[in-house]
């Protein structure tokens, strides 16, 4: 069971190189080793991705132009995020740092025009929204599946299945980040039901 409560800010471990970062990179490394390659992701993450690392003064890791909303190789886009997380959270382990970019999905998605049309029935409603996230997957990601079960005024379990981008990490920052975006104050906990890719994502809130 994994605690994905994650703070991007985090001191820095002893190094960098020691035990917690290092099995962090392996585990990363296995997600994408095992990512099927007819797997994709729509070229808006890519985009965002693209524009963090151009703000922060870093390389541009390829010249490949991405379009929002055209499919591209989901274990070409995992490689930039790994290679990324080393540039834009240097000071925190991997894992943590693969947390702190999925916070940043959300916002993506939602300044999209397909976006704005899913979530505009959610008005400010964060359980309203989470009724909407299959069709917020379904148009992200192919293949994999996420459904909204046990769902009350405090809780709720997303069944993630066949996500392969980085569910006890990344998955858990879009999470943290819809939270933040509705101002919902809560914790998110990531917990493998078989697969590395099945994983079912554990949130309690406040009301």
């Amino acid at each position: 069971m994994t605690d994905a409560v994650l703070d991007a800010n985090a001191p820095l471990a002893p190094s960098s190189t020691g035990s917690p970062f290092a099995s962090d990179k392996a585990e990363l490394e296995d997600w994408i080793r095992e990512t099927p390659l007819e797997a994709t992701v729509k070229g808006m993450y890519v985009e965002s991705l693209l524009s963090m690392l151009k703000r922060c003064g870093a390389a541009r890791p390829t010249d490949k132009r991405y379009l929002s909303f055209k499919d591209y190789p989901l274990h070409e886009v995992m490689r930039f995020m790994v290679d990324a997380v080393d540039v834009l959270y240097p000071d925190t382990s991997p894992c943590a740092g693969m947390t702190a970019l999925g916070r940043l999905a959300f916002p993506t998605l939602a300044s999209t025009t397909i976006g704005k049309v899913i979530f505009s029935v959610a008005g400010q409603s964060w359980v309203r929204a989470l009724n909407l996230v299959t069709k917020a997957y379904e148009v992200s990601i192919k293949p994999g599946t996420a459904a909204v079960v046990g769902l009350t005024e405090t809780s709720a379990r997303v069944e993630l299945r066949e996500i392969w981008n980085f569910g006890s990490s990344y998955q858990v920052g879009v999470f943290e980040g819809a939270m933040e975006h509705f101002g919902v104050r809560g914790s998110v906990r990531a917990v493998r039901v078989g697969r590395l890719c099945d994983v079912d994502l554990i949130m309690q809130w406040e009301v």
